[in-house]
């Protein structure tokens, strides 16, 4: 009876665990994420068209199939007459989810922060939704308009463009994820004055997990000003400041994995709550 007593009482607290947990707490890790941003950040600079941007994008492409999505590679034509690339996962089903982050860099960095560490955090999200039909990750290139010389983000352009009307109607989720692993304002930003469904979304999972985050808006910093002027309200999930921004102490040493898993875990709370439904 003793015996019986004591396995009830485990059941019941795993019960109550599984309850108080929230959804994807498990599936994201911070410490496999700044894992990532080291890897990708010891290929070198990754200004966009470059052998070394190639490089994290085949890593990124080989993650993802492993990961079991349906991988395509979008070429991205720049200005100085060179490519980029984009790397997009797409589950099947109706899409639903859009998660990005930019792979590129500027030059004199390894681009750590700016942006290995949003990748890292895409491929950590891309892992704990392997399965579920609706959703599309992607690693963008040529985000920096400083290297490009565009007034445009190009690599977010591109993958909008491929997207039908209908298909960009659908989305009722788009993020971009950048410099997510430095920084101690964690802001949802977007183009409008208020937030849009994507920003609200995702404030109230952050805020459900027990983080302080906040709306700011922008004039269009970063992928999200794309995917938002096609028609499809995105926002982008970011910690603020970071003061080695486009900068060479740009490093990997000082990326948090804690302030990755937070984002990571967010991203997947709001992923969900839409996916579900």
């Amino acid at each position: 009876m003793k015996r019986a007593r004591v396995s009830l009482a485990l059941v019941t607290a795993a019960a109550a665990l599984a309850v108080a947990t929230p959804a994807g707490a498990y599936e994201v890790s911070g410490v496999r994420a700044k894992a990532t941003v080291t890897r990708i950040a010891s290929l070198g600079p990754r200004v966009a068209g470059s052998a070394n941007e190639r490089r994290a994008g085949r890593l990124v492409a080989e993650r993802l199939r492993r990961f079991g999505y349906d991988v395509a590679v979008q070429r991205v034509r720049l200005p100085n007459g060179r490519r980029s690339r984009n790397v997009v996962g797409r589950s099947p089903g109706p899409l639903r989810v859009i998660v990005v982050a930019h792979l590129d860099g500027v030059s004199g960095t390894v681009a750590a922060n700016d942006n290995a560490s949003g990748v890292a955090v895409m491929l950590e999200v891309a892992r704990a939704l392997a399965g579920t039909e609706g959703l599309l990750v992607a690693a963008v290139g040529a985000e920096e308009r400083e290297e490009t010389g565009s007034r445009l983000h190009l690599g977010s352009a591109r993958l909008v463009r491929g997207l039908s009307r209908a298909t960009r109607r659908s989305v009722r989720l788009a993020l971009s994820l950048d410099m997510v692993g430095v920084g101690t304002t964690l802001n949802l930003r977007g183009l409008e004055r208020r937030p849009n469904r994507s920003a609200r979304l995702t404030l109230g999972r952050a805020r459900a997990l027990g983080l302080r985050a906040s709306y700011l808006r922008d004039e269009g910093v970063s992928d999200h000003a794309e995917l938002t002027r096609a028609g499809i309200p995105a926002a982008l999930f970011t910690w603020r400041w970071d003061t080695c921004w486009h900068t060479a102490c740009d490093r990997p040493r000082r990326v948090r994995a804690r302030k990755l898993g937070q984002v990571g875990r967010t991203t997947v709370a709001a992923a969900r709550a839409v996916l579900s439904r």
